[in-house]
């Protein structure tokens, strides 16, 4: 109490200065820029602050189911290279599981598999034939085979069924809309030149159906004339069609089309005092006579036509001349037309003049 006094030290606040930015000083005109807080520049609505589209799409994001986890079940369901991806997956297990069980299968039908079963090999058996003592085996010929078709000098005559039927023919003109082609006639018109003829009546009589004035068909360029260079008879066909000689003898030549459908003229000989009905009985086997009417080309040749016009004979001295319809496997006939023109352009010798269509036969078309 009576001794020095303490003095008492002096403590200073603990003051926070700021320095003034450098760019204060000397004259210089500083960049000042404010930051502005995101929560003053919002309005405000019932006490809350209203976010903006972009605001609330982010909040909805972050807050959204599986949100920052990419492996949780929503995120890989919605993401289509993880789709993919799974999906081929699923198919090689599939196909790896698949395989091992056909694989599996096929073993276990291989373990069960039966023994082959040896094939027993016993010994021939001789057999003596016995032999009649009444019939000398030696003198015994052996019957001929007869067949439905007649084989004379190696030709055989193959005759078409008489079930077959005609194909569409549209316009009923009495050519099929597939054999129009051949005379540039219309399908669809029964009188492609409008003269009054139908166009089957004129190319049965021979003249062109295509033609605005009366022409022979010979003269139209849709047919050709063949001769047949060692019998001489002569008959018209199909430009386009080809022509063959199956042998060498020329008594069997073809007309074909592309189709496969082909008419055959073949020489047949007939032997001395053989008239025709023995001739047809010998050769025509499995026809009837009865089902033949007679028959004349335009240049009148006399001959014979079956009632469904894919048969005609030509006798002729020693020979008879057959012209024979031959289809496809098909039951019905497309050139019908052109086995009729053939048969009336038929002529032997050096004839050339067609004879006048005849006018009171105009509206009907001949069978």
């Amino acid at each position: 109490m009576f001794g020095k006094s303490e003095q008492k030290k002096q403590v200073l606040p603990d003051i926070k200065i700021t320095k003034i930015p450098d760019d204060f000083y000397a004259g210089m005109n500083p960049i000042i820029k404010f930051k502005t807080s995101e929560n003053e520049s919002k309005p405000v609505q019932a006490g809350k602050p209203v976010l903006s589209l972009t605001d609330k799409k982010n909040l909805d994001k972050k807050t959204a189911v599986g949100a920052g986890n990419k492996l949780h079940l929503i995120n890989l369901i919605s993401n289509w290279k993880f789709l993919i991806i799974a999906g081929l997956a699923v198919l090689v297990v599939c196909g790896l599981i698949g395989g091992l069980y056909y694989w599996w299968q096929y073993n276990k039908t291989l373990s069960v598999a039966p023994e082959p079963v040896q094939p027993v090999i016993t010994e021939p058996i001789n057999i003596t034939p016995v032999v009649s003592e009444t019939i000398s085996t030696s003198t015994v010929e052996p019957e001929p085979v007869v067949t439905a078709l007649s084989v004379q000098n190696g030709i055989r005559l193959e005759f078409p069924s008489l079930l077959l039927g005609s194909n569409l023919d549209t316009d009923s003109d009495d050519i099929t809309d597939i054999a129009e082609e051949l005379y540039s006639t219309d399908p669809a018109v029964s009188d492609t030149d409008g003269d009054k003829f139908p166009d089957g009546h004129e190319i049965y009589y021979l003249y062109n159906p295509a033609g605005k004035e009366p022409m022979k068909l010979i003269d139209s360029g849709l047919v050709d004339l063949y001769t047949n260079p060692i019998f001489l008879y002569k008959l018209y066909y199909p430009k386009t069609w080809a022509v063959g000689n199956v042998d060498t003898s020329y008594k069997d030549i073809l007309f074909s089309t592309i189709t496969g459908e082909n008419i055959e003229v073949k020489v047949m000989d007939v032997n001395p005092g053989e008239t025709f009905d023995s001739w047809f009985a010998n050769n025509a086997m499995g026809e009837q006579l009865a089902d033949y009417l007679p028959f004349d080309s335009v240049f009148k040749e006399t001959g014979f036509v079956r009632k469904d016009n894919l048969v005609y004979f030509f006798p002729k001295g020693n020979q008879v001349f057959v012209v024979l319809y031959h289809t496809t496997d098909s039951n019905v006939t497309n050139y019908q037309i052109v086995i009729k023109m053939m048969a009336r352009s038929f002529q032997f010798g050096n004839s050339t003049d067609i004879p006048v269509r005849p006018v009171e036969e105009s509206t009907v078309v001949p069978l």
